[in-house]
């Protein structure tokens, strides 16, 4: 099932290129500007906050890495949000590693806001693709209100 997985990674890493693409060439400084329609947050912000997501789930809840502060560092630019998700693919790649033979096993901790929760490897991984891919459609419809004309982002692109 690992392999799956990895494949399934993989087409996420493909959709979230041609997302990232589309920021670095059509976006530009709209990168940092906030959305009314979406409580002022940006695209940055939720680039950020999708990238937390893997660290918080994958890297500080199951592989008990020490909890890092995203919101500190200030990921403003396309290339330092290419460099945060070359760390999320770090911590994907450590996870699928470390969890291959027990993708069943529940994994009890505490997580910040849901306090002590218990969740196989599986759940997890589902959990932060699909989170991913919501806020993704986010972003892209972030990109329409400032005028900007999204592309197809869907896995399908990459069949």
């Amino acid at each position: 099932m690992i392999t799956v997985l990895q494949q399934q990674y993989a087409m996420t890493k493909g959709s979230r290129a041609f997302v990232l693409n589309f920021i670095e060439t059509e976006i530009g400084a709209d990168l940092n500007t906030p959305v009314p329609a979406y409580e002022n947050n940006t695209i940055c912000y939720l680039l950020e906050h999708v990238a937390s997501c893997y660290f918080n789930w994958l890297g500080y809840f199951a592989l008990k890495q020490p909890v890092g502060q995203l919101n500190d560092t200030g990921f403003n630019t396309s290339v330092l949000i290419r460099q945060l998700y070359s760390n999320v693919d770090e911590v994907v790649n450590a996870f699928l590693e470390n969890f291959k033979d027990k993708l069943e096993i529940p994994i009890t901790g505490v997580h910040n806001r849901n306090g002590q929760l218990s969740a196989t490897p599986l759940q997890l991984f589902t959990h932060v693709l699909t989170h991913e891919f919501h806020h993704k459609g986010q972003i892209m419809t972030m990109c329409r209100l400032l005028g900007h004309i999204p592309p197809d982002t869907d896995v399908s692109r990459l069949f």
